[in-house]
C-alpha cells in the first residue's frame, strides 16, 4: 500500500510542479495565443462564424486563467513579460472590436483586467496599451454600432473606473492617458478657443470623455462613471496642465447640460396623490380617496417617474461630490459658473416662472422638484447660489468668492455671462419681479390641495434646513436687542398647562403620556441637529464651522437672534390653514404641522409673540399679596419668577388662539354627537393596534406577506404625527423614538385572545380578529396574514359605517377669525344621480325658506363654507392632539436646552 501511495503522490506532485513551472506555463500561453491569431487570420467573416467565435472565447478565457494563475505564483512571470513585449492587447482589442459578439467582448475585458491587476510590466504606463484599450472601448461602447448588454457595458465602465482610481493614486501615469498638443514648453495651454463651450478634443483625454458619456446612467454604469470622473477632477489639483485643460474644455458645459437634460426629462405636470388602491391606513380612514388628480399629470409614485427622479438626484449629488473633492480652485469656480448660468438661470428659474396653478400640476411639479433639490444638497456653494438667486436676496449679485479666479477662469466666466445676456432687455428674467417667495405664498393660499401640500413641504425644507436664507425673505423678522431671556419659568408652566389642557380636551387621553415622552425625545433630536443650533450649543472657545467640505467660498448665512413679525404673510397663511384644520385633507394637515414645528426649531427665533406669551403682557392677579419676609433677595426673585401669570384674551399668542378656536369646534361636535370621546378613543386605538401588529409581524422571521408593502418613495410626505398612527411601509414618521410598544402590544394581543372581547361602539364589532387561544403572531405565516387581513377589514368596516359618512359643515363668516360648526342638519351626502336641494345639508341653519339657490351660493362663497365626513374629522382630531403635544414638547425642550426662561 505504501508503494502505491508514494507512486500516486509522486505523480500528483509532478503534475503540480509542471503546472507551476514558468517555462511550461509560458509555452501553454504562447500556444493559446498563437491559436487565436491563426484562427482570426484565417476567418474572413468573424462576426458570422459562430464556431470561430467560440474557439476565440475559449482562447481568451485560457489566457485570462493563465495570467491570473501567474499573478498568484512567485517570480519569474514570463507570461506577463511576453504579453508586454508582444503587445498581445493590440490583437485582443482588434479581435473583440471586429467580432461584434457580446461573449468575446466580455472575455476581452477579462484579459485587460488580468493585465492591469497584475501590477507588473507597467501596463498602465504604456502608451500603446492605453491607445489600444481606449480604441477598444471607443469601438464597443462609444460608437453605438455594437449592441451589448448593460452588464457588459458596466464591466467596461468598471474597467475605466479602475484606471481612474490608479491615476488618482499614481499621478505620474496621468501623461499616458492625458496628452495635449496645445501646450508650450512650459506646459501652458495655448491657442485656446474663446467660445463658452470650450474645446472639444476627445483625443486629448478619451478616458475622461468616456466617463462623462456614462454619468447619466442608472445602476452600476452610472455609479462607476461618476466615481471615476470624480477621481479625474480630484487629480486636477496635482496637474496644472490638466487643470487648465478642464477650465478651457467643454467638460463643464457637458456636465451642466447633462444635468439640465435630466431635469427636462421630469414631467412638467405632477400629481402627488397616493394611489387609491394602496393608501396608508391613516389616509384610508379619511376623505383622502375623494381627492381627484389631473389625468394629464404624472403620478409621483409611478416607477417611471421615480426612476427619472433618482437618476437626476444622483447626478446632482455627483455635482456636489465633485465640488467637495476637487482641490483646484479654478476648476471649482468654472463648474459653479456653468451650474449657475446653464442650469439655474436658463432652466430651473424659467420653469419656476412658467409654472401655473391653473393647469393642474405644473406648480406642484416645480415646488416638488425644488424641495427635492434643496433636500439633496448640502454643499454651501450650491445652496448659497440657488437660494440667493431664487429668493432674490438683495446681496446675491454682490456675492463673490473669497478666492480670486485665475485669468483663464475669469475669461471663461466672462464668455459664459455674455452668452446668457438676451438680445432685448424685455426678455431678461429677473427674480426681483417674481421669485420663489412669490410662488410659495401664492401656492400656500391656493385652492388646489396638492399645490398647498407641495408649497408647505418646500417651506419646511427651507425653514428647517436653510433657515438663514429664509430670514427677511420667506418670513419677516426683526432683530433681538437683548440677550438675556425675559420669559419666566412661571409663565412657561402656565403656557404648558394651557397647551396640555387643550390637548387633553380634544379627545381621549389614552396614550398621552407615552406619546408626550416620545415627542420630548423627538424634539430634542430635532433641536440638536438644526443648523442654527451649532452656534447656540457650541462652547464659547470652539469655532463654529460646517464640516465636510473643502475650502468653501460661501459659508452658511449667520443667524442672529430674531423675532417673528405676527403679521408675516407666510405665518398668517399657516394660521388660516390651521383654523380650517378639521376639514383640511389629512396630508395638508401633516405638511402644515411639520412646517410650523420646523419654524419653531430654530434656536435663534424667539417664540414670543407667536407661540409664547410676550412678557410685556404678563399679569399677576395676586401681586399685592406677595410675602413680605424673605431670607434673601434671591429667594424673592425666585418666588417672582415662579409665579404663573394670567393674560388678557387679546394677548393670547396667535398659535394658541387658533388652537383654542379649534377646541371650541371640537366642543361643539362633542355636544351634538353622541359618544364623541369614545369615537376618538377607538380611532386612536386603531392606529396604535395597527402599527403594533405591523411591528410584531415584521419582527417574526417566518412571516412572509402575500403582498409586500411598497417602500416609501423618495421625497414622500413626512407625517407630523407619531409612528404608531401611520403605516410604516408607506409614510415613515419623523419620530424614531422608542415608545414601549411591547407592553401595549401584549395587552392588546391578550385582549384579542380573550374569549369575549369588548365590542367597539363604532360598529358593534371588535377591532381584533376572532378569539384565539394564543397570540396570533406566534402562528404560521398563513394565520398571521389572515389575522392582519381581519384587523384591516374591521378597521375599514368601522370607517365605512353610515355614522362616519355623515357630512358636517363648517362656515367662516366674513371678516371673522372664528369658524362656526353647522351641526343642526348634517346628513349623508346625496346619491350621484340626485342634486342636493336648497333646504338639504347644504343650507344654512338660519337661512330663510324663501331664499333662492343663487343667493345661497353667494352666501356660501361669502361665508367660506367647508364640509367633511365625521370619520375624516375624527382622524384630524387625533392628528391635532398629537400636534399640540409636539408644541408642548418643543416649548419644554427649548427652555431647558437653550436657557430661554429665567428662574430668578
Amino acid at each position: 500500500m505504501d508503494f502505491w501511495t508514494r507512486l500516486l503522490g509522486g505523480s500528483s506532485h509532478r503534475k503540480q510542479a509542471a503546472a507551476n513551472d514558468p517555462q511550461q506555463r509560458l509555452a501553454r500561453f504562447k500556444q493559446r495565443y498563437n491559436q487565436i491569431l491563426q484562427v482570426w487570420h484565417k476567418t474572413t467573416g468573424l462576426s458570422s462564424d459562430r464556431e470561430t467565435l467560440s474557439h476565440i472565447r475559449r482562447g481568451f478565457q485560457a489566457l485570462t486563467a493563465i495570467l491570473n494563475d501567474e499573478s498568484r505564483s512567485p517570480a519569474p512571470h514570463l507570461c506577463l513579460g511576453f504579453a508586454a513585449s508582444q503587445q498581445i492587447y493590440t490583437a485582443v482589442s482588434k479581435i473583440a472590436a471586429t467580432s461584434h459578439d457580446e461573449g468575446v467582448i466580455r472575455d476581452a475585458v477579462a484579459v485587460y483586467n488580468a493585465l492591469i491587476d497584475s501590477e507588473e510590466e507597467d501596463f498602465l504606463e504604456n502608451d500603446v496599451f492605453a491607445a489600444s484599450l481606449m480604441n477598444f472601448v471607443g469601438r464597443t461602447i462609444g460608437s453605438g454600432t455594437i449592441g451589448i448588454g448593460e452588464d457588459i457595458e458596466a464591466d467596461i465602465v468598471e474597467l475605466l473606473f479602475g484606471i481612474a482610481a490608479k491615476i488618482r493614486l499614481q499621478p505620474e501615469i496621468l501623461p499616458v492617458w492625458f496628452t495635449t498638443h496645445a501646450a508650450d514648453s512650459n506646459g501652458r495651454l495655448v491657442n485656446q478657443k474663446t467660445d463658452f463651450a470650450g474645446m472639444t478634443q476627445k483625443e486629448d483625454f478619451p478616458l475622461c470623455y468616456q466617463l462623462i458619456d456614462h454619468v447619466h446612467h442608472e445602476g452600476r454604469i452610472g455609479d462607476f462613471a461618476r466615481t471615476g470622473l470624480l477621481y479625474i477632477f480630484e487629480s486636477a489639483s496635482k496637474s496644472g496642465t490638466l487643470e487648465q485643460w478642464i477650465v478651457n474644455s467643454d467638460l463643464p458645459t457637458l456636465m451642466a447640460t447633462g444635468l439640465g437634460a435630466l431635469y427636462s426629462q421630469l414631467s412638467r405636470k405632477l400629481s402627488i396623490l397616493h394611489p387609491k388602491d394602496d393608501l396608508p391606513l391613516i389616509l384610508s380612514l379619511s376623505d383622502y380617496a375623494e381627492m381627484q388628480s389631473n389625468p394629464q399629470a404624472e403620478s409621483f409614485f409611478s416607477p417611471d417617474f421615480q426612476g427619472h427622479m433618482d437618476t437626476f438626484l444622483s447626478y446632482l449629488t455627483f455635482w456636489q461630490d465633485v465640488l467637495e473633492h476637487c482641490r483646484s480652485v479654478d476648476v471649482r469656480h468654472t463648474l459653479i459658473d456653468h451650474f449657475q448660468v446653464l442650469f439655474l438661470q436658463q432652466l430651473l428659474y424659467p420653469s419656476l416662472l412658467e409654472s401655473s396653478d391653473l393647469d393642474g400640476g405644473s406648480s406642484v411639479a416645480v415646488l416638488t422638484y425644488l424641495r427635492r433639490i434643496l433636500d439633496a444638497l448640502d454643499h454651501p456653494e450650491l445652496v448659497h447660489m440657488i437660494l440667493h438667486y431664487l429668493l432674490a436676496l438683495s446681496d446675491y449679485t454682490a456675492s463673490s468668492p473669497r478666492t480670486p479666479r485665475s485669468p483663464a477662469a475669469a475669461k471663461r466666466r466672462q464668455s459664459l455671462m455674455l452668452l446668457s445676456v438676451p438680445d432685448q432687455d424685455d426678455d431678461r428674467m429677473n427674480p426681483s419681479l417674481f421669485n420663489l417667495v412669490d410662488l410659495v405664498l401664492s401656492s400656500v393660499n391656493s385652492r388646489n390641495p396638492q399645490t398647498v401640500i407641495a408649497a408647505l413641504k418646500l417651506s419646511t425644507v427651507i425653514l428647517g434646513k436653510n433657515h438663514g436664507y429664509a430670514i427677511s425673505a420667506m418670513i419677516k423678522t426683526f432683530d433681538v436687542h437683548h440677550r438675556e431671556p425675559h420669559r419666566t419659568v412661571g409663565a412657561l408652566n402656565a403656557e404648558l398647562d394651557s397647551y396640555l389642557n387643550l390637548a387633553a380636551s380634544l379627545g381621549s387621553e389614552i396614550g398621552l403620556d407615552e406619546a408626550y415622552d416620545a415627542q420630548l425625545k423627538d424634539k430634542l433630536s430635532m433641536l440638536e441637529s438644526h443648523p442654527c443650533s451649532l452656534k447656540a450649543l457650541a462652547l464659547p472657545s470652539s469655532p463654529v464651522q460646517s464640516p465636510g467640505f473643502f475650502e468653501s467660498d460661501f459659508e452658511p448665512r449667520s443667524v442672529e437672534p430674531h423675532y417673528l413679525i405676527p403679521e408675516d404673510p407666510l405665518f398668517r397663511s399657516f394660521i388660516d390653514l390651521l383654523l380650517r384644520f378639521l376639514t383640511n385633507d389629512l396630508e395638508t394637515n401633516l405638511a402644515l404641522t411639520e412646517a410650523i414645528i420646523n419654524l419653531g426649531t430654530c434656536s435663534q427665533l424667539r417664540l414670543e409673540g407667536w407661540a409664547s406669551l410676550d412678557p410685556a403682557d404678563y399679569h399677576f392677579p395676586g401681586a399685592d399679596q406677595e410675602p413680605e419676609s424673605f431670607s434673601s433677595e434671591s429667594f424673592r426673585d425666585m418666588y417672582r419668577a415662579n409665579r404663573q401669570p394670567a393674560w388678557e384674551s387679546s394677548a393670547t399668542p396667535p398659535l394658541l388662539a387658533c388652537l383654542q378656536s379649534l377646541q371650541s369646534q371640537v366642543n361643539a361636535l362633542r355636544a351634538d354627537i353622541q359618544d364623541w370621546d369614545e369615537h376618538v378613543a377607538n380611532r386612536k386605538q386603531a392606529f396604535y393596534f395597527h402599527e403594533e401588529v405591523n411591528d410584531a409581524m415584521k419582527a417574526t422571521p417566518q412571516f412572509k406577506p402575500t403582498k409586500p408593502p411598497p417602500e416609501s418613495a423618495p421625497g414622500s410626505w413626512t407625517p407630523q404625527i407619531p409612528k404608531y398612527m401611520l403605516e410604516s411601509s408607506a409614510s415613515p414618521s419623523r419620530s424614531q423614538s422608542p415608545r414601549g410598544r411591547k407592553e401595549g402590544l401584549d395587552a392588546r394581543l391578550a385582549a384579542a385572545a380573550s374569549p369575549s372581547p369588548a365590542p367597539s361602539k363604532l360598529t358593534g364589532q371588535t377591532l381584533s380578529a376572532s378569539p384565539r387561544a394564543s397570540s396570533p403572531l406566534s402562528r404560521d405565516s398563513k394565520r398571521q396574514t389572515t389575522f392582519m387581513a381581519d384587523v384591516l377589514g374591521n378597521l375599514t368596516a368601522s370607517a365605512s359605517s353610515t355614522l362616519f359618512k355623515r357630512r358636517i359643515r363648517f362656515r367662516r363668516p366674513p371678516n371673522s377669525d372664528t369658524i362656526e360648526v353647522m351641526l343642526s342638519k348634517y346628513q349623508p351626502p346625496p346619491p350621484d344621480d340626485e342634486e342636493e336641494s336648497d333646504t338639504g345639508a347644504g343650507a344654512d341653519v338660519d337661512a330663510g325658506k324663501g331664499e333662492t339657490g343663487r343667493e345661497q351660493k353667494r352666501r356660501s362663497e361669502e361665508e367660506d363654507i367647508r364640509e367633511a365626513s365625521l370619520g375624516h374629522i375624527i382622524t384630524n382630531v387625533v392628528v391635532l392632539q398629537e400636534f399640540v403635544l409636539e408644541i408642548v414638547a418643543l416649548l419644554q425642550v427649548r427652555a431647558s436646552l437653550f436657557g430661554e426662561v429665567k428662574f430668578a
